[in-house]
Parts: C-alpha cells; sequence; structure tokens
C-alpha cells in the first residue's frame, strides 16, 4: 500500500485559522501590537485550507503533493503552538489580574509585555514566511489549478446519526461453530484435568466474537464456575497472563509484581473451581514458554475439569499446544449472503427505511462479494454504507481501487481504509490517536474523548448547551457506529463506559498515524529529524530511552510506564496529555512543570505523591486532572487558578477552592468538612456545570439548610449521587432531615446512595410527584437506590412506583418493624384498580435489618376491583441476609411470567415456614442457611424445573426435603450441610439422576456409620464431599462404587485412624482433600494408591498426624504419594521443586 500521510492539516489549520481570527480582532492583541500578523497568518491559512480537498485526493498517486501535506502539516503545528502560547499568556494575565483585583495597577503590568510581544510576533512572521514558501510551491499552484474549492465544515451535531449505535452486529454464521466447540469442551474437561480447544482462522474472521459466544453459552450451561478472558496478544508473559486472569476473576486484586504470592492468590481464588481460560490472540510460537505456563497452570488448579480456548492466527501456534489434549478449529470463511445480511443490518440502522431499496441492493451485493468472507470487513463496510446511502456513493465505494489491490499481506488493510479515507477530517485525526494505546487496550470513553479534546480535535459547537464533551461523544458513537470500535461496555445505568478495537482495526490506525505516533520499547531508536508528536514508552524493564531534544520539543503526547518525564520535563514545551504510571515508591513531581504551558490533560494515576510542587497551579490550561489510586490529598496553594480545569477525578476527597473553577464537570469526592481543612457545601453552587456522579461526604458538618439548599443540585445534571454523613462521634440526628431536604438532586438521577443518615423520614422529594411535568414519580429515571446505616428511620420510604428502578440495597435499619404499604408507594384509601409495583426491579437485596418482624402487603389486599396485582415482575436475585426477627413474609403474587432465578435468604432465624415459591419455575439457585425452627421445604421445591443449585445448611431442625426433588432433572449441585436432625436416609433414594455435585454432613451424631446408600446409580457425579463427626470411625462402603468419581472430600472424620484399601478402586479420582481428621494416620497401602492413576491433587489440612508421616521423601506414607503431581499439606507444597 503505498504511503499516505493522514489529513492532519485541515482540523489543525480550521484551529488555527479560527483562533487567529478570535485572537487578532481581540483588544489584547491590539495592546501588544499582534493584531496584523494574526491577520495575516489567519488569511494565509484561508486561502490554503480552498485546496486541501484536492490534495487529500491526490496525495496516494503523487509523491510531491504528499511531500507537500507533510511539510504543510509541520508549520501546521507550529502555528498551533505558537496561537496556543499566546493564548496561555491572555489566560494568565487573566488569572493574575483576578488575584489582584484589589490593588492599584498600571498600565504597563496589566498589558504591556514587550519581550513576549516581540518574541511571539518573530514566531507569528516566521510562520508567515514559511506559509508564504508553501503557497509558492508548484504544488500550490496545481492544487489552485484544479479549481479552488473551500472545505464543507458540518456541524458535528448535525452530522452524527446516533439512534443505533448501541446495539451489537448480528452474530452470522457461526451457531453450528459454537454448537460444536461447546460439545467438544464439555466431552473433554471430563476426560482431563485441563484441556482445550484453538480456534484458527485468518484475522477479521471473527474468531473472537466466535469465543464469546462460546463463553456465553458455557456460561448459560454452568460448565464451568468461573470464566477468565486474557488477551494475550504479541506479549505472551506468563505472569502478565496470570496476572490478568486473577484480575478478572477478582477485580479488586489488583495487580502483583511478586510471582509467589500471586500464584497463592490465583490459588485461593480456584481452589474447589473448575474454570474456562480464555486466551485471546496468541502469537508466541516457543515452546518453552508456553510448556513452562501449561505446567504453572496445572499446578495452580486443583480442581479437574478445566479448559483453555484460544484464539491464534498461526496454526503453527496451535500445534506447539500439545501439553495438554487439545483440539482445533478452522474458522472458515462467510459466505456472500452471509456478509450481505451483516452489511444490510449495519446499513438499516442508520436509516429509517426498513429495506435497501433495488437499485442499492445490487451495488451492496457486488460489494459484499468482495468482502472476502470476513465479518470484520463487512461489518466496517456496512457502517461506511450506512453514512452515505446514495447511488453514487456505493458505485464510488465499490469501484474504489483499493478492491484490486494485489497485495495480500496489506489487501484487508487496505479495504478497511476506503472506510477510514470517507470520515471527516476531525474523526480522521480522533481515530488515528487510538494507536498511541496498544492493542487489546480497554478504550473507556469519557478517558478517550478528554484526549481528544486536549489535543484540540474537539470543536467548540455554535450550539451554547452543547460542550466539547457532547461532540466528542458523538465522535466516538460515529466511530463505534462505523465498526472502528467494537465490544461495547455500559453501565447498569446505561452509559457508555469502554470498548475495544480490533487488531486489524489498529493496525490501520497505526497505518495511519505513521510518522506521528510512536510505541517505544526497547528495540526501538529514535531519528532526530522524526515528526513523531504522540509517543508511548512501556517496558517490562528498567531501561531509560535517550530521546533528542528535538522530538521532545515537538511531542504532544507522552504516555509513560518509566520515569523518563522528570529529566525531559523542562522541555516538553509542546505538550497536551500526560499520562504517567510506572507505580513504584513515592515520588515528587519536578518544579519545571510549570512549562507545559499547553498541558490539558495530566493523568497521574499511576504514580505516588502526596502533594504536587507549587508550580502545578500554573498550569492555567489544564482540562482534566486524573488522580484516581493516588496518594494526593491536596492541590498546592493557587489551585484555584486552574480557571480551565473540567474534570477532577481523585481517590480521596481534597480541597480546592470551587469559586473560579466554574467549567468544572466532573467532580468525583466532595468533602465538606471546613474544620479539616475541606470543603463547605456552598462552594458547590457556581459549579453549574456539574454532571455525571458526585460523592459528598461529612453532611453532618452542614450547619443549615440554607447552606445545603446553596449547593443547588437540583441544577446539575448528575446520574449518580451519594450522601453521606459521618458514622462517629455523633448524637441525635443534628439536623440531617432539614440539610437533606435541601439537597434535591435533578430528576435525572439513575443511582442515589444515602449512608449514615440520622433523620427519622426520608426526603420527601425521594417519592414526590412532579406536578410540573405531570409526571407520578419525581425521579422516574431512578435505576439503583442504596439506604445504607439509617439508624433513626422508622420506615422504607414509598418506592414501589419507581418505573424505572432495578436495583434495591436496604442494610442496617434497625428502628424498622414492619414493611407494607409504605414500601409500595399507596396508603390503603388508594388501592382501586390494579397495577404493578416495582416494575424493573432485578435485584433487591436487604442486610442487618435486625428488627424486622413483618413484611407483608400484597397478599392480603392485593386483589382490587376483581383484578389482581402483580409484583416484582423482573425480579431476578432476592437476597436476605441477617433479619433475626422477620416472622412473616407475605409479598403477594409474582407474576406469572415472573424472572426470579436467585434465592438467598440467611440467618433469618425466625422465618418460619418460609416463604412460598409457587410457580417459580424460573429459579436456578436457592440458598438457605440460620433457620433455627425450619423442620421442612415447601412442596413447591419440586416444581422448580429450572432449579441448577440447592443449598441448604446450618439449619439444625431441617428433617425433610420433598421427594419431588429428585425429578429435577436441571439440579446438578446439592448441599446439605450441618442439618444435624435432617433424615437422610429417606432422601439418598431420590436424588436426581443429573447431579454432579453432593455435599452432604453433619447428621445425627449417634450415628456411628455415615448414612450413604450405593450412589452408582447417578452416572453424572463428579464431585462427593462428606462431612463426618467424632464418633466415625470410617469411610462409608458405598463409596467403593463411585468409579466415575473425580473429587473426593473427606472432612471431620475424627475417629478415623485410616483410609480403606478399596480407595483404589476409585480410578478416575483426579483430586482427593482431607481435613480435619485428627486422627487420620495411615492411607492405603501403595498398591492401591497407585491405582489412583488420574489423581493429579493430594491436599490436607488440619491431620496433624498424617503430615507428620507424609512431611519429605523419609516419612513412612511418602513413598505412596510421591507418584501424585501436586501436594499441599496445611498449604504447603510438598517434595516439589
Amino acid at each position: 500500500m503505498a504511503e499516505c500521510v493522514l489529513n492532519i492539516v485541515t482540523p489543525l489549520i480550521e484551529n488555527a485559522i479560527s483562533k487567529a481570527f478570535s485572537f487578532g480582532c481581540a483588544q489584547i492583541s491590539q495592546a501588544w501590537g499582534l493584531e496584523n500578523e494574526l491577520g495575516k497568518l489567519a488569511r494565509t491559512l484561508t486561502m490554503i485550507q480552498g485546496v486541501l480537498q484536492h490534495a487529500e485526493e491526490r496525495q496516494e498517486s503523487n509523491e510531491a503533493v504528499r511531500i507537500w501535506l507533510r511539510q504543510l502539516g509541520d508549520v501546521a503545528y507550529e502555528a498551533v503552538d505558537a496561537l496556543d502560547e499566546y493564548a496561555y499568556e491572555v489566560l494568565k494575565h487573566k488569572v493574575q489580574s483576578q488575584g489582584r483585583r484589589k490593588q492599584v495597577h498600571t498600565f504597563f503590568s496589566l498589558f504591556n509585555r514587550p519581550v513576549f510581544c516581540l518574541k511571539m510576533a518573530d514566531k507569528i512572521r516566521k510562520i508567515n514566511q514559511s506559509l508564504a514558501m508553501i503557497k509558492e510551491n508548484e504544488v500550490f499552484v496545481l492544487l489552485i489549478g484544479l479549481g479552488e474549492q473551500s472545505c464543507l465544515i458540518t456541524s458535528a451535531r448535525q452530522y452524527f446519526r446516533t439512534d443505533s449505535i448501541l446495539d451489537c452486529s448480528k452474530f452470522v454464521g457461526r451457531n453450528d461453530d459454537v454448537l460444536k466447540i461447546v460439545n467438544v469442551l464439555d466431552n473433554m474437561r471430563s476426560q482431563h484435568l485441563i484441556s482445550g480447544i484453538s480456534i484458527v482462522g485468518l484475522g477479521g474472521i471473527g474468531k473472537t466474537t466466535l469465543a464469546k459466544s462460546i463463553c456465553q453459552m458455557a456460561k448459560e450451561q454452568k460448565l464451568y464456575d468461573l470464566v477468565a478472558w486474557v488477551c494475550v496478544s504479541e506479549n505472551f508473559d506468563e505472569q502478565m497472563i496470570l496476572g490478568d486472569m486473577l484480575e478478572y476473576i477478582d477485580s479488586s486484586a489488583g495487580r502483583m509484581n511478586n510471582m509467589d504470592v500471586l500464584i497463592q492468590k490465583l490459588g485461593k481464588e480456584l481452589e474447589h473451581k473448575n474454570f474456562l481460560l480464555v486466551l485471546d490472540d496468541v502469537w508466541n510460537e516457543e515452546k518453552d514458554r508456553w510448556d513452562g505456563f501449561e505446567s504453572r497452570l496445572s499446578k495452580i488448579s486443583k480442581t479437574t475439569g478445566n479448559s483453555i480456548l484460544m484464539t491464534t492466527r498461526s496454526v503453527k501456534v496451535a500445534s506447539i499446544m500439545e501439553r495438554f489434549p487439545m483440539h482445533k478449529h478452522d474458522v472458515q470463511k462467510l459466505s456472500d449472503n452471509e456478509c450481505w445480511l451483516i452489511i444490510k443490518d449495519i446499513v438499516l440502522r442508520s436509516s429509517t427505511e426498513t429495506s435497501i431499496p433495488s437499485d442499492l441492493e445490487g451495488i451492496g451485493q457486488d460489494i459484499e462479494r468482495q468482502c472476502g468472507g470476513l465479518p470484520l470487513v463487512a461489518s466496517v463496510m456496512g457502517g461506511t454504507l450506512g453514512r452515505e446511502i446514495s447511488t453514487d456513493k456505493w458505485k464510488e465505494i465499490r469501484d474504489d481501487r483499493a478492491w484490486m489491490s494485489q497485495d495480500k499481506n496489506n489487501k484487508i488493510l487496505s479495504i478497511l481504509k476506503i472506510s477510514f479515507d470517507r470520515l471527516p477530517s476531525p474523526l480522521k485525526m480522533c481515530f488515528s490517536y487510538c494507536s498511541i494505546f496498544p492493542k487489546d487496550h480497554v478504550f473507556r470513553k469519557d478517558d478517550l474523548v478528554q484526549l481528544w479534546m486536549a489535543q484540540g480535535f474537539l470543536p467548540k459547537s455554535n450550539e451554547s448547551l452543547v460542550t466539547m464533551e457532547d461532540v466528542g461523544s458523538d465522535y466516538f458513537n460515529e466511530l463505534l457506529s462505523n465498526s472502528l470500535f467494537q465490544d461495547l461496555e455500559c453501565d447498569l445505568y446505561g452509559n457508555v463506559e469502554s470498548c475495544k478495537m480490533h487488531d486489524l482495526v489498529h493496525d490501520l490506525a497505526l497505518l495511519v498515524s505513521r510518522g506521528k505516533t510512536l510505541i517505544w520499547d526497547t528495540s526501538c531508536n529514535f531519528d532526530e529529524n522524526s515528526t513523531i508528536r504522540h509517543l508511548r514508552v512501556e517496558s517490562n524493564g528498567e531501561v531509560l530511552p535517550t530521546i533528542p531534544r528535538s522530538i521532545v520539543q515537538r511531542l504532544h503526547s507522552l504516555f509513560s510506564n518509566l520515569n523518563v518525564f522528570c529529566g525531559m520535563a523542562s522541555d516538553l514545551k509542546s505538550l497536551r496529555s500526560l499520562k504517567l504510571f510506572w507505580g513504584g515508591k513515592e515520588e515528587e513531581l519536578p518544579t519545571s512543570l510549570k512549562k507545559l504551558k499547553h498541558l490539558r490533560y495530566l493523568d497521574i494515576s499511576g504514580i505516588y505523591f502526596k502533594v504536587p510542587p507549587r508550580s502545578f497551579s500554573e498550569l492555567y490550561n489544564l482540562q482534566t486532572l486524573n488522580a484516581n489510586s493516588n496518594c494526593l490529598m491536596k492541590l498546592p496553594n493557587g489551585g484555584a487558578n486552574l480557571i480551565c480545569l473540567r474534570h477532577i477525578y481523585s481517590y480521596h476527597p481534597f480541597y480546592v477552592s470551587t469559586k473560579q473553577l466554574t467549567s468544572l464537570q466532573t467532580l468525583s469526592k466532595f468533602c465538606v468538612d471546613t474544620k479539616k481543612g475541606y470543603n463547605s457545601i456552598e462552594e458547590l453552587e457556581c459549579l453549574s456545570q456539574l454532571r455525571g456522579e458526585l460523592a459528598i461526604s461529612h453532611l453532618d458538618c452542614v450547619r443549615s439548610k440554607f447552606k445545603a439548599s446553596r449547593a443547588n443540585l437540583k441544577a446539575k445534571k448528575l446520574y449518580k449521587l451519594e450522601l453521606a454523613w459521618n458514622d462517629r462521634d455523633r448524637e441525635g440526628n443534628s439536623n440531617d432531615e432539614e440539610v437533606i431536604e435541601s439537597l434535591e438532586p435533578h430528576s435525572n438521577l439513575k443511582s442515589l446512595t444515602i449512608k449514615n443518615y440520622r433523620g427519622k423520614n426520608f426526603p420527601s422529594w425521594l417519592v414526590r410527584s412532579d406536578s410540573c411535568s405531570g409526571s407520578s414519580i419525581l425521579l422516574n429515571n431512578m435505576v439503583e437506590l442504596k439506604l445504607s446505616h439509617c439508624y433513626e428511620c422508622m420506615c422504607i420510604p414509598s418506592l414501589g412506583l419507581l418505573p424505572s428502578l432495578k436495583v434495591l440495597y436496604i442494610d442496617d435499619m434497625p428502628q424498622v418493624r414492619r414493611m407494607g404499604h409504605m414500601l409500595d408507594g399507596r396508603s390503603q384509601s388508594d388501592r382501586v384498580e390494579s397495577i404493578t409495583l416495582f416494575p424493573a426491579l432485578k435485584k433487591l437485596e436487604m442486610w442487618h435489618m435486625t428488627r424486622l418482624e413483618e413484611w407483608v402487603e400484597v397478599a392480603e389486599d392485593a386483589v382490587a376491583g376483581g383484578k389482581v396485582e402483580i409484583v416484582f415482575p423482573c425480579l431476578e436475585d432476592l437476597f436476605i441476609c441477617n433479619c433475626p426477627e422477620l416472622k412473616t413474609w407475605s409479598i403477594g403474587r409474582f407474576s406469572s411470567h415472573h424472572k426470579l432465578s436467585n434465592l438467598t435468604i440467611l440467618l433469618c432465624s425466625n422465618l418460619i415456614p418460609i416463604p412460598s415459591i409457587d410457580g417459580l419455575s424460573s429459579l436456578k439457585r436457592i440458598e438457605l442457611s440460620g433457620f433455627k425452627g425450619l423442620t421442612s421445604l415447601p412442596f413447591e421445591l419440586g416444581y422448580c424445573n429450572s432449579l441448577q443449585e440447592l443449598d441448604i445448611y446450618n439449619v439444625p431442625n431441617l428433617i425433610s426435603i420433598p421427594e419431588d426433588v429428585g425429578r429435577l432433572h436441571s439440579l446438578t449441585s446439592l448441599t446439605i450441610e450441618h442439618c444435624e436432625k435432617f433424615r437422610i436416609q429417606e432422601f439418598l433414594g431420590c436424588l436426581p439422576i443429573g447431579l454432579k455435585e453432593l455435599k452432604m454432613g453433619p447428621f445425627c451424631k449417634d450415628l456411628e456409620e455415615f448414612p450413604l446408600p450405593n450412589l452408582s446409580s447417578i452416572a453424572s457425579l463428579e464431585s462427593l464431599i462428606l462431612i463426618g463427626w467424632d464418633q466415625l470411625k470410617s469411610l462409608p462402603h458405598q463409596l467403593q462404587h463411585l468409579t466415575t468419581l473425580k473429587i473426593l472430600g473427606i472432612f471431620s472424620f475424627n475417629g478415623m485412624e485410616a483410609l480403606p484399601e478399596w480407595l483404589g478402586n476409585l480410578s478416575s479420582l483426579q483430586q482427593l482433600e482431607i481435613r480435619i481428621c485428627p486422627n487420620l494416620t495411615y492411607l492405603p497401602s501403595l498398591e492401591a494408591m497407585e491405582c489412583l492413576s488420574s489423581l493429579e491433587f493430594l491436599y490436607a489440612l488440619d491431620c496433624p498426624k498424617l503430615r507428620g508421616r507424609c512431611a519429605n521423601k523419609s516419612s513412612p506414607e511418602w513413598s505412596k504419594i510421591s507418584h501424585i503431581p501436586n501436594i499441599e499439606i496445611d498449604n504447603i507444597l510438598q517434595g516439589k521443586p
């Protein structure tokens, strides 16, 4: 593919023209004597702008035009830097003027800056001279001869159509592949400790999408306890892969640098669990590295039935995965018709039509036949065609010469570039900027938009209510609709959080940003003549790159995980964006930070320091400050000078004077404790642009409702709000009620948390009708509500009519004794017609409601006017914990189309009987614990045909479970633990035939044998854990018939001294776990132990006598277990290097 120059020139020149005209007309420019040079610059740039469209069209075929554009781009950067330097001085003058307002100023001190004026005039004069030479170039004359034509600058708000961009492309043509691979995985995992499948195919053929569909089906079928997804890409680093795996399983784990600690933590997370590990986009062809990783993974996992699913473009990569049993699946290209289905679906999202006109359909099918069966190409083409629905435009795309490329390696990129070439110039800049991130990077939407804004890619809208962030959001959505972004993730409230970029699309971004963006590693060298503007320094080592000063001075972006910044800070005079993430010990930022006059984006969340230097307050252009995960406690004096700040992200709340920060939109944490040096609540008043998330703490320091009302939260477009009082050293409710009443939020609020509130009543605005709009509830858009530690509240607010509420969390409200009509939002006299309560609620959690006695309402009086009320029609998860006084629970009829799938009731000892589950056929999991008086479970349990997991523990008086449970063929996991009176003999005869996991005991302590019938009829049983008691001296002999058993757990068999000889009959056993057997001394004979040829793991805990006989190679029992690959006794690996 011929090298092309990304058209950075057009947006740069548009930016420079706007600034030059604006500054040239300003009074201060006249005072400084710069208006003539600025006017000349604006006129020259406008003239050149008129030929840029012709230059773009001819650059690939004309070397001279390409060189001319490159030269023009360099001068355009110089012009923008100079104009931004001028703007900085104007801003500095404004800040200093505000700070000295009470002082007497001379005209000279305010306006006359002779040294600066001379330097700036000289810079602009030289830029004008360079532009004059560019105008005299024969290329410019040629372009003028083609006809001067001004570029059409389309308003971002008019251009973009974003109605349906949140929909994912249809999954076309791969359903058979999914079914086949899932079946193979299921069959292989039942035969091996770890097995796997490699998905092999061309780039863009849909390997990753196929893997995701497989994961989804595996989750739906509950084939694995855990599913972890790791994007490997070209860097096959064992520690990084295991670290990513741990973070995927436990997002709070954080990154660990110590491999031993990482392995221990991962081992604990995987204990008693099998997993599916997806390794996406693997390139490693070094067999030794792969073998080392497989060996390590085998030792970490102690449970059978694990699988690895790998995607790769390389057949060789797939072939080296031979340590584990592997199956290779080759992904075939889609048919032409399937490609057309993808294109058509995406095109119709951008149109009001329900079908494509016949004249366009023929052209579209011509294009579809050129997609090469690659869904990625079809998706990108669909986005491009959907943006330009006309016969002429589609013909242009169909006839583009890129389709005729003979270069097999670059043909896909050539085709993808067709879509890139048709993007407006600002979008080209935004897309190309993504190349500074590594492959498989998760792009955070807000972060990306703020980076674009810092680079000047986002024009200011002519519409007063449209911010640069709004324009950036539109740009993001347009790139998404063109399939240049994928894997969209949204939060609970429907806000777009993140996306990713396909590897081939990332290659395209690297291609079009060539010469302007560089990702440095130890293999890279710098050319002093390089025109690099955006640099990412990323290395696993500590070798610092030597970057020529000429490059440093031109950089607009620097992202680094090595501490290169401190040594070059004074030279980064053009820098707009700075990301530092090297971690390690506490650092100090250099005082030369103030020289970064153009800096607009600063992310210091990845380094540690508490107080930035005083010069930090001179970053007048700073728009975004990210100090999340950081020790930053306060800004230096003068922080109020940062008048351009729009976004502050902080892990800790810190004081910042808000009176001058009127552009602030994001302020994640706000503390109102003035005694400790934080803000007062009324300082929120001037932040009229505030939006997004806000957590306000220490509201007990607010002294009056008048001060609280000055915060004016109602006018701020927040979607997530937390109101928290201090939970310590407080007596009484102070003025909590009047304060919270004065903190009424915007009606579009989607999430509200109230913590440590001491008022007796909740605010009226929580459920008040909006008389102005005529809607029934003021907070119609509320999706999530959390009420925590509201100690004095007597009742739950009326929430049943909130139409959008999906998550309700209630915790520790000890004064609430009854829930009923207060919860559903109606008085007794209102019930004249049917109504749906909690129409959207999906998750309900109640914790530590220690005095709650009754939850009644709907069962007795739900019928009004002959119509039946519907309650919780969408509820999926119901969790109730530690409500010891709850005796009556009657929440009425669930909808006939109920969706409840998880029911958990813990530590509700007086709830007898437990609520009816009649008709809940959707239930998949039931967990019951802590019921003292419960003797039986409801008979309806036998009709829960979707039930997969039933866990009952710590129910000491439970006698029986309905026999019909044996007919539940979907039940795969059953736990009956610490139910001492349970009649296990009567129940074991009716176990479901599809049971895979069974955990039982202890039962009546008078029994001298564990009551276990012959379980060999349950061929599916893979895991059995038995919990014994003091009198038991041996294992139940029926176990010897479970020849298909893979996991056996023996817990608390206190009287047992030896394991039986027949244990060797369990030929399929892969994991043996023994816990709390203090008298266990002997294992079966060597011959019996050697019969356990599949045994991979032996785990013993709190078995002191056995430990002494298995501790090392000289111990009496060691020879019996030496053949087992993984032995762990009291959490210590034994006998292995």
